[in-house]
C-alpha cells in the first residue's frame, strides 16, 4: 500500500471521498444489466456517501491509473455469521464467525464498453477486495468473506468462480431465517474462508 492507495499495474483503489472527482464520476456510473444492477447504481449515487460518513460501510472506488476513469466500486462492512443455532432453556444460542461482508460490488459498464474489456470483476476482487480484507483480518480477526448475491444463476456462477460457496439448502434456509438484512431480502448467502 502506497500513501493509503492500493494499486496494481493498471488500476488503483481508494475509499470514497478521497478525490474531488468522486461525486461527479459516480453520477455517470452504469451497469450492464439495469434489471439486476439498478440497486448498485442507486447505492453508489445516493447512499454511499452517507453510509461512509456514518461509519457503517466503507466504499472503495477503483480507477484506471492512466486515465483516472472510474472502473468499478465495492463496499465492505464488518459483520458476523451465526452457526450451530440451538434452542436451550435460555433461549436460542449459537456460535459466531467474524467476517467481512462484501455488500456492494459492481464494474462500471461505461468503462468496460469503451475499452472492450472483460474480467474486470475478477481483477478488482483479487487485487483490491481480498487484500483489504486480509489486512483487516490481521488487525482484528476475520474468518470469512460473505455476501448476499441476487438470485441470478449467472451472478451466482461468477461469485462461485471467485471462490464463494453456498450452504446446503437446509443450512441456507436456516441462516436466512436469522441473518438476512432487509436490503438483501431476496438474495442468496455465499461465503469463502480466509
Amino acid at each position: 500500500m502506497i500513501k493509503g492507495i492500493l494499486e496494481n499495474e493498471l488500476f488503483y483503489c481508494n475509499h470514497l471521498g478521497t478525490s474531488e472527482r468522486d461525486e461527479q464520476d459516480i453520477m455517470k456510473f452504469t451497469v450492464k444489466n439495469a434489471d439486476t444492477g439498478d440497486g448498485l447504481v442507486d447505492y453508489i449515487q445516493h447512499f454511499a456517501f452517507a453510509e461512509e460518513d456514518a461509519g457503517v460501510m466503507r466504499t472503495y472506488l477503483v480507477r484506471a491509473k492512466d486515465t483516472d476513469e472510474l472502473v468499478g466500486y465495492f463496499s465492505l462492512k464488518a459483520g458476523l455469521v451465526s452457526t450451530n443455532e440451538v434452542e436451550s432453556d435460555d433461549g436460542i444460542v449459537f456460535d459466531t464467525v467474524p467476517g467481512a461482508e462484501l455488500a456492494n460490488f459492481a464494474v462500471n459498464y461505461s468503462f468496460v464498453k469503451k475499452y472492450d474489456i472483460n474480467g474486470l470483476g475478477s481483477v478488482i476482487f483479487e487485487n483490491f477486495v481480498v487484500p483489504i480484507i486480509k489486512k483487516a483480518s490481521c488487525d482484528i480477526g476475520l474468518r470469512i468473506i460473505y455476501l448476499f448475491a441476487l438470485p441470478y444463476e449467472k451472478l451466482i456462477e461468477t461469485y462461485s468462480d471467485y471462490g464463494f460457496r453456498r450452504l446446503t439448502p437446509k443450512s441456507e434456509d436456516e441462516l436466512h431465517k436469522r441473518l438476512k438484512p432487509r436490503y438483501d431480502e431476496s438474495c442468496i448467502f455465499m461465503f469463502q474462508q480466509l
